[in-house]
């Protein structure tokens, strides 16, 4: 669970503007990898080919820098203390009127700030973003305005579904009049289990607003005197959150490390804030349970991610002092553990939809080499095939089939050529009487051969037993020109 944010409401959008950027955003690095993966097999030219596949190699290679290139520019963004001016786009005009439509009772403090985020997520600061990620995704001068018009219609032209969930975001002056209710109501929302992490996060932030906003309400109102509590309970509190941890007996040394350095000077910082700490909106108790969710998912993330969020740990890890600590270190880190975490969940995510790829791919595979061996039964249903060459059609030479099938289509001139390199290969091991056809067999001798090779080249089929299939084959060719019917050479004329 992705929990960001300090409960006010400039936190939660920023969050879920984050959240929305991520997702849309490795959504587009996706997409530019496929483009460029099918634009490679259509092309003609061997040299346009290998190009079009190394920019792949590269849009793959270096995306995760480029999120963390593009977050850095959005949050840059939102630092930026310039406001929007109302005028430019509708939705997000509507948004920023929204904002201003807010109470001033409750978000009298905030509306400069969420004048700024209006201008953080407008279209004109998003497109600037796609200048970060160009050096990273190493893309050519030849490519970038293709790129260039599919982060327009991936991210820039969907602006408008992140303004409108924004806009619906926004609390309403009702809701003010029954805080518990709704405390209670977004209570039983968490208890689901169906949830996405998107979505949980974002109620989460919800819930922490509220409990913030109870929470003042019932300090102004109330006039008990409270009970501070003891070192005990505080140091146990401190405890608790770090073993909702339940991945520990696998995390690196390194990550162990850095929580322990973290739980300590936490432990201190409770013993110094006593009460204060106790709130669950305390900014080291959200660090610790943002930190503590996103390794809760550690198993799940790729081995490259895991060094990177470890490392980021360490340098989080060693900004606390304990004998100089208070909640503001917390607040400053909060943007780094956000982006760090961040980072984490959507490789994650990245991760499941490869995997996920890669089983649909595998299933797709199994259901073409069925019908592979389907075509090779018809041809070979009458034929009594010697062991090696049925080893040879039911083995390396599907996977020939097969790769021109899913390179170049089921109706394409190589898987044609490739079905009648079989239909040769069996007529070519057989035996004939007739002379026209044994000058036939001996003529197609060197093309079986040269396009078998080229055929186990292209599936990287060893050379060595390349040649041992070819020396198979031309063997069976002398066996069966041994068992030929005899047939006298014609008349020479006279």
């Amino acid at each position: 669970m992705l929990q960001t944010g300090t409960g006010l409401l400039a936190d939660r959008l920023k969050s879920q503007s984050r959240l929305w950027f991520g997702e849309h955003l490795y959504r587009y690095f996706e997409r530019l990898e496929d483009n460029f993966h099918r634009r490679a097999l259509s092309a003609n030219n061997p040299a346009e080919q290998a190009e079009l596949l190394a920019q792949q190699k590269a849009v793959k290679r270096g995306q995760d820098e480029a999120f963390r290139l593009f977050a850095d520019h959005i949050n840059l963004a939102f630092n930026t203390k310039r406001a929007y001016d109302i005028g430019g786009h509708p939705e997000l005009d509507r948004l920023a009127q929204g904002l201003e439509k807010l109470s001033d009772a409750y978000f009298k403090h905030e509306k400069p700030q969420l004048r700024i985020i209006c201008r953080a997520i407008a279209p004109i600061t998003v497109l600037a973003g796609f200048q970060q990620i160009l050096v990273p995704l190493k893309l050519e001068a030849s490519h970038r305005h293709q790129a260039l018009t599919m982060f327009q219609g991936l991210l820039i032209q969907e602006l408008n579904k992140l303004y409108s969930d924004l806009l619906s975001s926004l609390p309403v002056e009702s809701q003010t009049h029954n805080l518990e209710a709704w405390i209670s109501h977004i209570k039983q929302q968490l208890a689901e289990k169906n949830l996405s992490t998107q979505e949980r996060a974002l109620t989460e932030t919800r819930l922490q607003r509220l409990l913030k906003l109870h929470s003042h309400r019932h300090s102004k109102n109330s006039n008990s005197v409270q009970i501070e509590p003891s070192d005990e309970e505080l140091l146990n509190t401190v405890a608790t959150l770090f073993q909702q941890l339940t991945t520990r007996r696998r995390l690196s040394s390194g990550v162990l490390s850095s929580l322990n350095t973290l739980q300590t000077s936490v432990s201190a910082l409770a013993l110094q804030d006593r009460s204060v700490f106790m709130h669950p909106l305390h900014p080291a108790r959200q660090v610790c349970r943002q930190l503590i969710n996103t390794l809760n998912q550690w198993d799940d993330a790729p081995l490259a991610q895991r060094q990177q969020f470890e490392a980021e740990l360490k340098t989080i890890s060693k900004k606390f002092s304990d004998h100089h600590i208070n909640a503001n270190q917390f607040n400053a880190v909060r943007e780094q553990v956000d982006a760090c975490c961040q980072h984490l969940l959507q490789s994650i995510k990245l991760n499941d939809k490869r995997s996920l790829n890669a089983d649909v791919g595998q299933k797709r595979l199994a259901r073409l080499r069925r019908k592979v061996h389907e075509m090779l039964d018809e041809k070979t249903t009458e034929l009594d095939l010697p062991v090696n060459i049925g080893n040879m059609l039911y083995g390396p030479m599907t996977t020939i089939i097969l790769y021109h099938w899913l390179r170049h289509g089921s109706n394409s001139a190589p898987l044609r050529r490739s079905l009648q390199l079989v239909d040769d290969i069996l007529w070519y091991i057989q035996p004939h009487s007739n002379w026209s056809e044994l000058r036939r067999a001996k003529a197609m001798s060197k093309d079986i051969e040269t396009e078998l090779s080229d055929g186990l080249q292209r599936i990287n089929y060893g050379y060595h037993a390349t040649q041992t299939l070819i020396d198979e084959l031309h063997q069976l060719r002398l066996a069966a020109s041994g068992r030929s019917v005899s047939v006298p050479l014609p008349d020479a004329k006279r």
